[in-house]
């Protein structure tokens, strides 16, 4: 199967172009980085810009992977323009060319009224594909580790302080997901017959609250012995900080991201374990 993948030179992208290669399929590889890096060489792609037309001109499949976690309006960056309009362009797209099945990655916790901006158009971005092709295939991962995730490696930053900063009460439960074991799920979805139309949340075989994650990310990155001492800062006091902060690029931390984590991250949804019968485990690969 020859198979469209947008934002296939990003943090998910890399891992699902190189578990579609492995699968045997054709990668049409759509980015705008004319150059996509490990794995982005030698599994001989055909890599395109984000002209989508002529990308899926000639593919059976697409999967659409365009996402942000936090936004850039300065430079055009924002939820709105990534998450919905893109996705419109990939659907309007879609309608004129030959592809036969669409594969859309959103976000587990997606809702119309999820607490969070990227929550929301995540969810609008979803309704319009459910809108537009009923038989596509929706993905909902939990927060992902491995290959350098960056919400591991603030929790890495923050775990190198003798006394933990933590946002919140900690007690937010994750379901963290292997990057790898979702890419592997996305690259068997796209032919499976059976995913078509379906709606999948995606999380690991652990739970975790905030303050479990920095203590265990605390014991693979440093060593620490957990529980990790901590403060916990409420979120409210945080918002004029975090609001100030983020005007600066480096700053780990927006409020919708403030916000998100004081929201449930969970499921249990197990179909997906029919792709990836034995999910990994958090470890040292963060």
């Amino acid at each position: 199967m020859r198979v469209a993948v947008t934002g296939a030179s990003g943090y998910v992208g890399r891992a699902v172009v190189a578990a579609l290669v492995a699968e045997g399929h054709e990668v049409v590889a759509v980015s705008r980085h004319p150059r996509l890096g490990d794995p982005g060489h030698g599994l001989g792609l055909d890599v395109v810009s984000d002209d989508l037309r002529p990308a899926f001109s000639s593919a059976d499949a697409v999967v659409h992977l365009v996402g942000i976690i936090r936004e850039q309006p300065d430079a055009g960056v924002t939820f709105e323009r990534l998450h919905v309009e893109a996705t419109q362009r990939v659907l309007d797209a879609v309608r004129q060319s030959n592809v036969s099945r669409l594969v859309h990655m959103s976000a587990l916790g997606t809702s119309a009224r999820g607490g969070s901006a990227y929550f929301e158009t995540k969810w609008r971005a979803e309704e319009a594909v459910r809108g537009a092709w009923p038989s596509a295939t929706i993905v909902r991962p939990s927060l992902m580790f491995g290959g350098g995730a960056d919400f591991f490696k603030t929790l890495a930053g923050l775990a190198r302080n003798p006394v933990v900063p933590v946002p919140g009460d900690g007690r937010t439960p994750f379901d963290p997901v292997a990057r790898a074991d979702v890419a592997r799920a996305l690259a068997l979805i796209v032919s499976d017959d059976g995913a078509q139309g379906g709606t999948f949340e995606i999380g690991g075989p652990e739970r975790f609250t905030l303050n479990q994650l920095i203590d265990r990310v605390g014991q693979a990155a440093f060593g620490r012995r957990p529980p990790l001492p901590k403060f916990h800062m409420p979120l409210r006091a945080l918002r004029p900080l975090v609001a100030f902060g983020e005007r600066v690029p480096a700053f780990p931390l927006t409020r919708d991201q403030l916000d998100m984590l004081g929201i449930p991250n969970t499921t249990n949804d197990t179909r997906w374990h029919r792709w990836v019968p034995d999910p990994q485990r958090l470890d040292r690969d963060l």
